[in-house]
């Protein structure tokens, strides 16, 4: 497994889009519909602790994206962030990137473009840990949840025993 990456997007049809070319290139995927859903998520150590990098929309309806960046930069400063909006503003879009996060894409987003942009941040995200001291691997998997999900979040797992039907 590659690493596990937070998709947060109020559009679930992007959301399971962008799990379904995440999980077929080895990552783990977990969904979330909004920023306050991401953020109940992240205040769980298991998977805050697997995360390493978190795609973000800027515009939802329940805690947008600038909120949770502010969070992740504060609580998960090592966690890379890519946003993915739907904005025309260029300009606005590479403001963005001087508040910690680390790249943007403009939706649509073709598989390509994901694929390279999130390889790139999880291999930021391992070099910060290095540089840190943890040595965390982002590639250990998340084996087994005990823990509930919040309500209204979706969590996808992918386990490398899934095809022995574990």
């Amino acid at each position: 497994m590659d690493g596990t990456i937070l998709v947060v997007d109020d559009n679930a049809d992007i959301r399971e889009t962008t799990r379904l070319m995440l999980s077929r290139q080895g990552y783990e995927v977990w969904l979330a519909p909004d920023g306050n859903n991401a953020i109940q998520l992240m205040n769980q150590p298991v998977l805050a602790n697997a995360v390493c990098t978190v795609i973000c929309d800027l515009a939802m309806p329940s805690g947008n994206g600038t909120d949770l960046i502010a969070y992740l930069r504060n609580n998960h400063p090592a966690v890379p962030i890519i946003v993915c909006s739907g904005a025309d503003d260029t300009a606005f879009l590479s403001a963005i990137l001087k508040d910690g996060v680390c790249d943007w894409m403009r939706k649509p987003v073709s598989r390509d473009t994901l694929v390279q942009k999130v390889r790139t941040a999880v291999h930021l995200f391992t070099l910060r840990q290095q540089q840190d001291g943890h040595a965390v691997s982002a590639q250990a998997p998340i084996s087994m949840h005990t823990a509930v999900a919040p309500s209204g979040i979706e969590t996808i797992q992918k386990s490398r025993n899934s095809a022995t039907g574990l």
